[in-house]
Protein backbone atom coordinates (compact mmCIF):
# COMPACT_ATOMS: atom_id res chain seq x y z
CA UNK A 1 0.00 0.00 0.00
CA UNK A 2 1.39 3.48 -0.92
CA UNK A 3 1.80 6.10 2.08
CA UNK A 4 -0.59 8.66 0.09
CA UNK A 5 -3.42 5.64 -0.13
CA UNK A 6 -6.43 6.75 1.16
CA UNK A 7 -8.53 3.46 3.19
CA UNK A 8 -11.54 2.78 1.77
CA UNK A 9 -14.43 3.10 3.32
CA UNK A 10 -17.41 0.39 3.48
CA UNK A 11 -19.46 3.15 1.23
CA UNK A 12 -17.21 2.80 -1.15
CA UNK A 13 -16.91 -0.84 -1.45
CA UNK A 14 -20.35 -1.32 -1.56
CA UNK A 15 -20.19 0.99 -4.45
CA UNK A 16 -17.55 -1.03 -6.53
CA UNK A 17 -19.67 -3.98 -6.03
CA UNK A 18 -22.58 -2.65 -7.41
CA UNK A 19 -20.54 -1.44 -10.26
CA UNK A 20 -18.94 -4.75 -10.78
CA UNK A 21 -22.30 -6.32 -10.84
CA UNK A 22 -23.62 -3.83 -13.13
CA UNK A 23 -20.95 -4.50 -15.71
CA UNK A 24 -21.42 -8.31 -15.19
CA UNK A 25 -25.02 -8.17 -16.02
CA UNK A 26 -23.96 -6.01 -19.14
CA UNK A 27 -21.66 -9.47 -19.97
CA UNK A 28 -18.40 -7.75 -19.62
CA UNK A 29 -17.40 -9.87 -16.40
CA UNK A 30 -17.68 -14.03 -16.22
CA UNK A 31 -19.48 -15.43 -12.93
CA UNK A 32 -16.07 -16.53 -12.06
CA UNK A 33 -14.59 -13.30 -12.34
CA UNK A 34 -17.23 -11.23 -10.65
CA UNK A 35 -17.10 -13.44 -7.40
CA UNK A 36 -13.36 -12.83 -7.62
CA UNK A 37 -13.31 -9.36 -7.94
CA UNK A 38 -16.16 -8.91 -5.19
CA UNK A 39 -13.99 -11.01 -2.75
CA UNK A 40 -11.45 -8.60 -3.70
CA UNK A 41 -13.46 -5.61 -3.46
CA UNK A 42 -14.66 -6.58 -0.19
CA UNK A 43 -10.99 -7.32 1.16
CA UNK A 44 -9.57 -4.15 0.02
CA UNK A 45 -8.20 -1.87 2.45
CA UNK A 46 -7.16 1.08 0.29
CA UNK A 47 -9.09 3.07 -2.59
CA UNK A 48 -5.89 1.88 -4.76
CA UNK A 49 -7.02 -1.59 -4.29
CA UNK A 50 -10.47 -1.04 -5.57
CA UNK A 51 -9.12 1.26 -8.38
CA UNK A 52 -7.10 -1.78 -9.56
CA UNK A 53 -9.97 -3.70 -9.43
CA UNK A 54 -12.31 -1.83 -11.89
CA UNK A 55 -9.41 0.02 -14.20
CA UNK A 56 -10.20 -2.05 -17.07
CA UNK A 57 -14.10 -1.43 -16.84
CA UNK A 58 -15.43 1.87 -19.02
CA UNK A 59 -17.50 4.27 -16.65
CA UNK A 60 -21.06 3.48 -16.57
CA UNK A 61 -22.93 7.27 -17.12
CA UNK A 62 -25.68 7.44 -15.91
CA UNK A 63 -28.80 8.32 -18.08
CA UNK A 64 -30.01 11.67 -17.59
CA UNK A 65 -32.90 12.05 -15.99
CA UNK A 66 -35.54 14.21 -17.77
CA UNK A 67 -37.33 16.80 -15.95
CA UNK A 68 -41.03 17.11 -15.38
CA UNK A 69 -43.10 19.34 -17.91
CA UNK A 70 -43.83 22.15 -15.67
CA UNK A 71 -47.53 21.91 -15.57
CA UNK A 72 -48.62 25.49 -13.98
CA UNK A 73 -46.65 27.70 -16.75
CA UNK A 74 -47.91 25.83 -19.19
CA UNK A 75 -51.91 26.13 -18.11
CA UNK A 76 -51.25 29.68 -17.78
CA UNK A 77 -49.92 30.46 -20.98
CA UNK A 78 -52.40 28.44 -22.60
CA UNK A 79 -55.30 30.65 -20.41
CA UNK A 80 -53.52 33.75 -21.62
CA UNK A 81 -53.21 32.89 -25.30
CA UNK A 82 -57.22 31.60 -25.21
CA UNK A 83 -57.70 35.37 -23.37
CA UNK A 84 -56.15 37.20 -26.09
CA UNK A 85 -57.94 35.28 -28.91
CA UNK A 86 -61.41 35.83 -27.39
CA UNK A 87 -60.62 39.36 -26.00
CA UNK A 88 -58.84 41.26 -29.15
CA UNK A 89 -60.84 41.52 -32.36
CA UNK A 90 -59.53 39.80 -35.28
CA UNK A 91 -59.12 43.07 -37.66
CA UNK A 92 -56.37 43.63 -34.86
CA UNK A 93 -54.86 40.52 -34.58
CA UNK A 94 -54.13 41.37 -39.04
CA UNK A 95 -52.71 44.71 -38.17
CA UNK A 96 -50.51 43.76 -35.75
CA UNK A 97 -49.59 40.58 -38.21
CA UNK A 98 -48.82 43.39 -40.62
CA UNK A 99 -46.47 45.40 -38.34
CA UNK A 100 -44.90 42.55 -37.21
CA UNK A 101 -43.96 41.13 -41.04
CA UNK A 102 -42.70 45.02 -42.15
CA UNK A 103 -40.29 45.30 -38.61
CA UNK A 104 -38.67 41.69 -39.17
CA UNK A 105 -38.12 42.19 -42.81
CA UNK A 106 -36.76 45.42 -42.30
CA UNK A 107 -34.74 43.67 -39.33
CA UNK A 108 -33.65 41.53 -41.24
CA UNK A 109 -32.50 42.83 -44.29
CA UNK A 110 -29.87 45.06 -41.77
CA UNK A 111 -29.28 42.03 -39.28
CA UNK A 112 -28.52 38.93 -41.95
CA UNK A 113 -25.31 40.70 -43.67
CA UNK A 114 -23.59 40.90 -40.53
CA UNK A 115 -25.52 37.68 -38.61
CA UNK A 116 -24.70 35.25 -40.91
CA UNK A 117 -21.34 35.46 -41.38
CA UNK A 118 -20.65 35.58 -37.64
CA UNK A 119 -22.91 32.50 -37.09
CA UNK A 120 -20.72 30.49 -39.78
CA UNK A 121 -17.29 31.52 -38.64
CA UNK A 122 -18.63 30.82 -34.91
CA UNK A 123 -19.69 27.52 -35.98
CA UNK A 124 -16.48 26.88 -37.61
CA UNK A 125 -14.23 27.92 -34.61
CA UNK A 126 -16.63 25.41 -32.85
CA UNK A 127 -15.63 22.44 -34.76
CA UNK A 128 -11.77 23.76 -34.89
CA UNK A 129 -12.02 23.67 -31.19
CA UNK A 130 -13.82 20.46 -30.68
CA UNK A 131 -11.80 18.53 -33.07
CA UNK A 132 -8.41 19.53 -30.96
CA UNK A 133 -9.64 19.71 -27.54
CA UNK A 134 -8.51 15.59 -25.71
CA UNK A 135 -11.24 13.65 -24.84
CA UNK A 136 -10.87 11.96 -21.36
CA UNK A 137 -11.79 8.32 -21.12
CA UNK A 138 -13.31 7.21 -18.01
CA UNK A 139 -12.38 4.40 -16.78
CA UNK A 140 -13.49 2.79 -13.28
CA UNK A 141 -16.04 3.08 -11.18
CA UNK A 142 -14.52 6.67 -9.61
Amino acid sequence: MHPYDVRASDLDRERVVEFLKAHYADGRLQHEELAWRTDAAYRAVGLSELDRLTADLPARVAPRRRRPFPLVPTVLLCALVVTLLVVVPPEAWLALFFVAAIVGLVAFLFVAPIAVPMLLLAWIVHLIVRATRPRPRRVGWR
